[in-house]
């Protein structure tokens, strides 16, 4: 057999929590995950898939419902003729307390050890290298100095892992706390690809020497860090051979925009802009999860408050996060001249900001500067009043 038919994924994270989620929605989600599980078997299954790897963080942390361990049980053994190999990762490591040890197998799984082991299917004439994390950190280079035996010289070979792209630099210097992975190990391992898992996001297919590599990314995201369709790697593998396409499976995507909505002057203005401009993505705002980032200029006498938007359209969206980065169109130099407790305010903030040379606390000190001023704006107190 000169090719091998693979589907890579990674990062499941099976029960997780959502904790940036409301509770019924959080509960939604992670049910949608395990859906997501269900479709990923499902299409082992027609696809008619030899090998699955699934390269760490299959589980997140150290909570799996027992419902979910057998949900998981139940599908694997659904798809015996699929080989099925897991490299456990920082989030899930293998040890004697972990679920992988804990947890009595179908056949056709194998989970492999803390050390790098040569798994030899002969029937695909495939040879499958891993390890997995036996802890939440390894900042060691655990591919440094490895090279699959010259015994499988005319084998197919896979590697699957969990680990993190760096340069040896960093790598060297301690900097990295996933398994750090650098160029020279991918070319020296020898292998035909390598399935990667930690990061998120698709990587797209790549080679260094005669190694092809790629992390598949997440099937679901998670917060809005991960955005975007999310999904794993199917295709065939064989000697120097990759041909991998990616397959969007998600259940929902994150999704982030940003609305100008200078020259708004009630929020049903912003609400009109902000349908408008989602008309553009899709019609059904119930499917996905937003978080709509509005920026631009706006009269000094709205007092824009994000926490009414919010009210006024979350009926709309699965999930709607607003973010306000707009600005007042105000003269705060003239304003800091006043005798009043807005001109003081104003003139101490401004001050503040002039002398921090840290990016991150200026923009705090400008988002209070607007915060504090709207609220004097409802209802100001001028200290000559009396």
């Amino acid at each position: 057999m000169d090719r091998v038919k693979i589907l890579h994924c990674s990062d499941l994270h099976i029960d997780t929590p959502f904790k940036d989620l409301p509770e019924s929605i959080s509960e939604k989600r992670k049910e949608e995950v395990k859906e997501t599980f269900i479709n990923i078997v499902d299409l082992c299954k027609k696809e008619e898939i030899q090998i699955l790897l699934i390269a760490g963080d299959f589980f997140d942390n150290l909570r799996v419902y027992k419902a979910s361990i057998e949900l998981i049980k139940r599908k694997f053994k659904e798809i015996y003729k699929t080989k099925i190999f897991i490299s456990a990762g920082n989030h899930d490591p293998y040890n004697k307390k972990s679920f992988y040890d804990l947890i009595h197998w179908p056949k056709n799984v194998y989970v492999f050890k803390n050390n790098i082991e040569e798994i030899v299917l002969e029937d695909f004439n495939t040879v499958i290298c891993g390890f997995s994390f036996n802890e939440n950190y390894i900042k060691e280079r655990k591919l440094k100095g490895y090279k699959v035996p010259k015994k499988y010289k005319n084998y197919i070979k896979i590697m699957v892992c969990h680990g993190v792209l760096t340069t040896e630099g960093a790598a060297n210097r301690g900097e990295i706390f996933y398994n750090p992975i650098v160029e020279e190990d991918i070319k020296n391992i020898d292998v035909d690809y390598l399935a990667l898992g930690h990061t998120h996001t698709f990587s797209g297919i790549k080679k260094i020497g005669n190694t092809f590599y790629s992390y598949s990314g997440c099937p679901e995201g998670r917060n809005f860090n991960e955005l975007g369709d999310k999904g794993i790697l199917i295709g065939t593998i064989g000697k120097e051979y990759a041909n991998l396409e990616f397959r969007a499976i998600c259940k929902r995507k994150y999704i982030e925009i940003t609305i100008d909505i200078t020259g708004a002057i009630s929020y049903e203005d912003i609400e009109k802009k902000i349908l408008n401009e989602l008309e553009n993505i899709e019609n059904n705002y119930n499917k996905n999860l937003y978080k709509i980032i509005l920026i631009g200029e706006l009269e000094e006498n709205f007092i824009f408050k994000e926490e009414l938007l919010l009210e006024k359209l979350k009926d709309r969206f699965f999930f709607l996060k607003i973010e306000d980065k707009t600005t007042i169109k105000i003269d705060y130099t003239k304003i800091s001249k006043e005798y009043s407790i807005k001109g003081i305010f104003v003139c101490k903030l401004l001050k503040k900001i002039k002398e921090t040379s840290d990016l991150e606390e200026k923009e705090i000190l400008k988002n209070a500067l607007k915060i504090g001023v709207q609220s004097l704006l409802e209802q100001e107190v001028r200290l000559d009043d009396n």
